[in-house]
Formats: structure tokens, C-alpha cells, sequence
């Protein structure tokens, strides 16, 4: 072998070594540039989410869920949760502007949270005065207090009926409640006499549930409807023009007058205006100038209409009882109710408004509602009068072209749903 071949070899060697140790460099350089925590990195913190409960964390906490008891009061059930009398004091006292704790109610739910600790101290109770409200009475910074409301999901509803008793018997027979016996009642009040309703007449309604927790909590607002009474067709469309929900036909005349039908919810008429009626607690015969609506005790009276309260007391006669003065033509009375409402006399109140309670008080039997109504001073016949009584407005014009599409469409949906008398080729008052 000769130096030249040496030389190469030599030279071959270097710049294989090089190679190497750049190689080596590199995989250094590398590896000197990767995080030794990527691994760990990578690998996210388990989030523990908090346990909430009417918006407390209950996480660390316990629960105790019960009903208010006869008599119990609040001070009964914190009494064995460290809470103070200072504490009670001062909680009876800011309770009065938000929720009174007097005013807690036999058989309502409560629920009680307290720490998880030796000292097993209160730090929240909550009251449920009905299945929409709730009220927290808070002991963690001094004593808060809040009245929530529960989330609220409309769900809308169709129900169809045939009038085979009345109408309350026909919409519970669909699985309705009162109240939305009530709601129809009061939308084709003016237009129907509901106490001479006949066999075979049939209605289609369309209304909001409420739900709340996945459970109804009662009806909303009716959206449309349609009676067929004695063969004649009533349409009613609940619209909103920028006032709240009023109804309409569908030529936008209002349903409504400026007088509720009635100043207790869809009752009994138990005796009519009469100026010759024998009356058993005189024994004798006595002009009887009003309209007796018989219904339950504690059933609400609500103002006729607006008005100003010009009597609210009691008389021998008559009872406790409201009179409303309306306008220089009407004027309406109340008899007879077991305890007044909020309004006091010279206060204005507001068509719907509830002004007091049915009762017994004064010359009375048994439990209704005397209704009086004077016209121009004189006490006149109000199921006679009733359908004399100015209308309330009609659709304003700048909503006519928004309400004739929302008619188009609700009258789409009653003619999708499907009655029983869906077959039938005669008119509901065809076999009368």
C-alpha cells in the first residue's frame, strides 16, 4: 500500500467521523429543543364540575329537603343548624321587603343546606311558595335574601272537544284543567253564551303550556280558537299590537268589550236580576237588583273594569263589599266577599284586577258573589246590558298586514286538528 492509498484512507476515516459526530450533533440538538414535559403536558387536569342546586354549590355541602309543617316556623327548623336568634331577628327582619318568613305555608317544599363539617351549620334555605318561585335565605355572608324564578319553556298545545255536558266537562275530558276552561271561557265570552251551549257543538284550541322541570305548571295564553256553536263558526286570534294579548275575529274587530263577562271566574249563575223575587231570608218578596254568581270561598272577584273604588266597607246587607265607579255612565258593586283585596277607596284599579274575595258576610246563605250594576244611577239588569257595552279597539291599522298572515296560519293549524265529529256531513245544530 502507498501513501496516496494511506492518504485516502486516512481521508475517508475524518470524513466519516465527521459525519457521525454531526449526526450525533443534530440528534442533540434535537432532542436538547423537545420539552421533557410534553408527555405530561399533553395530559389535561381532570376538571370536577360544582354540584349546583337552585344555583348553590352543593358540592361540599348537605342536603336536607322536607315540607313546612302546621305551625312550624323558620326559626323551628334553623334552630338545629347554628343559626342564631340574632340571625333569626335580623332574617325576619330584611325578609319583609323580598319574602316574609311568616308567610310560609303549611305542605310547601323546603329544602335546608348545611356545611359537612362537625359544626353542621345552615348556609342556605330555601322556600317554594309555588312550582315556578323559589326564595333563598342565605347565612354565608350575614343574611341575604333572593326571590328567583325558575326557567320558564312554552310549549304549544292543540286540544279539540265536542259538547256533550258542558264545557267544562269536555275539556277535562280531554285532559284540560279549570284553567284553561277558564281562558276559553273568557275569550268567546262575548260571543257565546256558555250556559246555553248545546249538544254537539265542538271547539279547537291552540294554547301554551308552561313547563318548568319537565312538568306543566299551568296554562299560558291562548293563541287561537274556534267554536262551532248551534252551527254558527266563532274564530278568536290572540294578538299582540304592542299592549299585551287581546283577541280578534278574524276581520281584527275585538272580542272584547270594556267590561269583563264576568267578575268571577266561569262559575254558576244561582239567581238572576229579579225586581219581584221571593227571597227566603226576608220571607218575603224583595226586588233582588243584581246577579248572583255561586262559586267557592276564597274564588276571586275581579273588577269589571277600569275604575276608581268609591266604597269599600261593611254593611249590614250587603257585607264587606267594593263599588266601582267607571265612568259617569256605570257604575258596578261587589257583595258579600269574605275579605277584601289590596285596593283601598279611592284608588283606581285596572279591568281583571282582583278586588277582594267571595264569601258569605252580611245577608247571604251561602257562599256567591252579588254583582250590582248601575247605568246612569240606576241598577239595571248587567245579562240584559252586557251586550250594549262598548267594545274595546280594533286592530290598528300599521298591524293589519301582520295580523291577516298570522290569521293565514293559525287557521291552517285548527284545520289540521283532528275531532270526532271530523266525519260528520251535518252542522252541529242540525239535530237540535
Amino acid at each position: 500500500m502507498n501513501r496516496r492509498t494511506l492518504g485516502f484512507g486516512a481521508a475517508g476515516i475524518v470524513v466519516v467521523g465527521i459525519v457521525l459526530l454531526l449526526s450525533l450533533n443534530g440528534n442533540r440538538v434535537e432532542r436538547s429543543d423537545s420539552d421533557p414535559n410534553d408527555e405530561l403536558a399533553q395530559v389535561e387536569p381532570e376538571v370536577i364540575e360544582p354540584q349546583l342546586l337552585f344555583g348553590i354549590d352543593i358540592s361540599d355541602k348537605k342536603v336536607v329537603e322536607g315540607k313546612i309543617k302546621r305551625n312550624q316556623t323558620i326559626a323551628d327548623i334553623l334552630s338545629s343548624y347554628n343559626i342564631s336568634r340574632q340571625e333569626i331577628f335580623e332574617l325576619d327582619r330584611k325578609s319583609k321587603k323580598v319574602f316574609s318568613v311568616r308567610n310560609l305555608v303549611p305542605r310547601k317544599n323546603y329544602t335546608l343546606i348545611y356545611s359537612d363539617d362537625s359544626f353542621k351549620r345552615a348556609t342556605h334555605f330555601v322556600y317554594e311558595p309555588n312550582s315556578l318561585e323559589y326564595v333563598i335565605y342565605s347565612f354565608v355572608n350575614g343574611v341575604e335574601i333572593s326571590k328567583e324564578e325558575r326557567a320558564v319553556e312554552i310549549v304549544e298545545r292543540t286540544m279539540a272537544g265536542r259538547i256533550t255536558v258542558s264545557l267544562d266537562h269536555s275539556i277535562r275530558q280531554q285532559g284540560g284543567s279549570a284553567a284553561l276552561v277558564n281562558k276559553v271561557a273568557e275569550v268567546f265570552g262575548w260571543q257565546i253564551d256558555f250556559y246555553g251551549l248545546q249538544k254537539n257543538d265542538w271547539f279547537k284550541v291552540i294554547y301554551e303550556d308552561r313547563i318548568v322541570d319537565g312538568e306543566s305548571i299551568g296554562v299560558g295564553e291562548v293563541i287561537s280558537a274556534e267554536f262551532n256553536h248551534i252551527g254558527s263558526p266563532y274564530y278568536a286570534y290572540g294578538y299582540d299590537g304592542g299592549d299585551g294579548i287581546d283577541f280578534y275575529d278574524e276581520e281584527g274587530e275585538s272580542l272584547q268589550r270594556a267590561f269583563l263577562r264576568w267578575p268571577v271566574e266561569f262559575s254558576r249563575i244561582s239567581s238572576r236580576y229579579n225586581p219581584r223575587r221571593y227571597l227566603k231570608f226576608y220571607g218575603r218578596v224583595k226586588a233582588h237588583l243584581g246577579t248572583d254568581f255561586a262559586a267557592g270561598k276564597g274564588t276571586p272577584i275581579k273588577a269589571a273594569a277600569d275604575g276608581i273604588v268609591v266604597t269599600r266597607g261593611f254593611t249590614r246587607a250587603n257585607g264587606n263589599w267594593v263599588k266601582i265607579k267607571h265612568n259617569s255612565t256605570y257604575t258596578t258593586g261587589y257583595l258579600h266577599m269574605s275579605r277584601f283585596g289590596k285596593f283601598k277607596q279611592g284608588q283606581r284599579v285596572r279591568k281583571g284586577d282582583v278586588i277582594g274575595y267571595v264569601g258569605k258576610t252580611g245577608n247571604a246563605t251561602g257562599y256567591h258573589l252579588c254583582f250590582r250594576f248601575w247605568k246612569h244611577g240606576q241598577q239595571v239588569d248587567y245579562i240584559k246590558e252586557k251586550s250594549r257595552l262598548p267594545s274595546e279597539n280594533p286592530i290598528e291599522d300599521n298591524h293589519r298586514a301582520r295580523f291577516a298572515a298570522f290569521v293565514e296560519l293559525q287557521n291552517k293549524k285548527l284545520s289540521d286538528i283532528q275531532g270526532d265529529w271530523a266525519d260528520r256531513t251535518l252542522s252541529a245544530g242540525a239535530n237540535q
